[in-house]
């Protein structure tokens, strides 16, 4: 029979590692999606600079994208920095890391 202790043990640290998880995904997602996006406007600049419709100062174009991705990585660290430090030591340590690290891998 399981004992009361290890049920009120193991469930924070179960929740705070599905919680990681969860986030660890989402964050994985978003990424991709701002790279897709980031690459699909560089790809319709580069046609559109090809048809000779626009002209495009590459230096500039890749400053801007990579500002954007960097503020974005920046905002993802800050937020799961908060998220952290509101969750309790036992599920922050031991079960949000872990999963958070899971959920990046495997989204």
């Amino acid at each position: 029979m399981i004992d009361q202790n290890l049920i009120s043990t193991g469930a924070p640290l179960v929740g705070g590692g599905l919680l990681g998880f969860c986030i660890g995904w989402a964050i994985k997602k978003i990424m991709k999606l701002v790279f897709i996006g980031l690459g699909l406007l560089m790809l319709v600049l580069g046609f559109l600079q090809y048809k000779h419709w626009i002209l495009v100062n590459w230096t500039v174009a890749e400053n801007q994208s990579s500002a954007i991705m960097t503020h974005v990585a920046n905002k993802i660290t800050t937020v799961t920095q908060h998220m952290n430090h509101e969750i309790p030591i036992g599920v922050g340590v031991l079960g949000f890391m872990p999963g958070l690290v899971l959920g990046l891998y495997k989204g």
